[in-house]
Formats: structure tokens, sequence, C-alpha cells
């Protein structure tokens, strides 16, 4: 699949002219290249590391759909060091397994005949990584300290991407320590953001 964070350019793209360059009135925003990006969810909420919470942007691409899950490994197993026991190994292994089934995540209407194509996870810590190129830049280093994060990317393929107009979020159910997720998604059709809680975790796209 294409490389963690592709999505991004994917995303500034189907911005209408100018809009993600006024993201915050001074210009292009410098988060939105490889380099920055590859520093984690940090980056990717705005440069604030906080527990309990993820972002995810979601571009649909004709019957491509791209989907990005950053957040602190705090918030999926508990700690974000390295693993220091039997038990913070398999909490590791348990998140890998949930974080790999893009098709039990993300909850997509059955008519936009949409089918899961690639999966991608980027950590310090992970049991086995996937690097998106030879050159590893979606490679996510330890960062400072203990912040460590992950960087998850979906990659799906739908027959009838007019059918998809909802996305249900189905971590809240794998991950109890998620509280919020910052979502934003773009298309053809236009582009808008959600605040998605465990109570409230259908985003219309």
């Amino acid at each position: 699949m294409p490389p963690p964070f592709a999505v991004l350019a994917l995303f500034a793209a189907l911005l209408p002219s100018g809009a993600a360059a006024q993201h915050d009135g001074h210009g292009p925003h410098p988060e939105h290249t490889p380099q920055r990006a590859a520093a984690g969810a940090g980056v990717m909420a705005g440069g604030v590391h906080e527990h309990g919470l993820a972002v995810l942007r979601v571009v649909l691409d004709g019957g491509a759909l791209e989907i990005e899950l950053a957040t602190p490994l705090d918030t999926l197993v508990g700690f974000e060091h390295a693993p220091r026991t039997a038990a913070q190994r398999a909490a590791l292994q348990v998140a890998e397994r949930g974080l790999r089934d893009g098709a039990a995540l993300f909850g997509l209407p059955e008519a936009a005949g949409c089918a899961l194509m690639a999966v991608s996870l980027a950590s310090p810590w992970l049991q086995s990584e996937d690097r998106a190129d030879a050159g590893g830049a979606a490679h996510v280093q330890a960062g400072d300290g203990d912040h460590g994060e992950l960087v998850a990317g979906y990659r799906f393929q739908c027959a009838r991407p007019q059918a998809l107009d909802a996305l249900q979020l189905r971590l809240f159910e794998l991950f109890p320590r998620l509280r919020a997720v910052r979502a934003e998604w773009a298309s053809a059709r236009g582009q808008g953001a959600a605040k998605l809680t465990r109570g409230q975790a259908r985003l219309a796209l």
C-alpha cells in the first residue's frame, strides 16, 4: 500500500484550493511532509501528545478509501516504553492483532462493496513493524523520552464508492482507554471534521 502518511497528500489534494494552507493562517503546514509526519500522532494532532486521544484521517479518492490512525501507545496498551514484562509483550501482541483487522475496526456500508486491500503499522515497540519503503521513511521513532506512538494505515477498494456515506469506528470497543478521536475526511464531494466518542462513533462522509 502507499506509505503511511501518503493519505496526507491525498487529503491536501482533495481540499479546496488554498484550504490546507489556511489551516493556521501561516501558510502550508510543516507537518504535511513525510519527514515531519513520521514523528507520529503528536504531529498529526497539532503537536500535542495526549493520552486517551487519537487522530483519524479518511480520504476517498474514486474507489480507493485510505484511512490513517495515529495515537499514543498508552491509549492502546497503557504504556509507551519498550515492553518490560510478559504481560506487556502480550498486550502489544493483542493490540497488533486487533489493529490489523481493518475490516472489523471500520464498519463500512455493505452497499459500497469495500474490500480491505492492505494494512500498515508503524511504532517503535511493535513485534513486527511494517516498513513502507526501502528507505524506511514510514518508520516511527520512539521520539522524546518515552512518548511512543503508533501510526496505522488502511487501504480499502470500494466497488460502489457513491454508497460510502458513513464509517462506524469500532476502536472504542477494542481499546477501553480511548476516550475520543479527532476525525477529518475528504473526498470529491467535500470535506469535514468531527469528534468521535464511545457514544457517537459514526463518522458521516
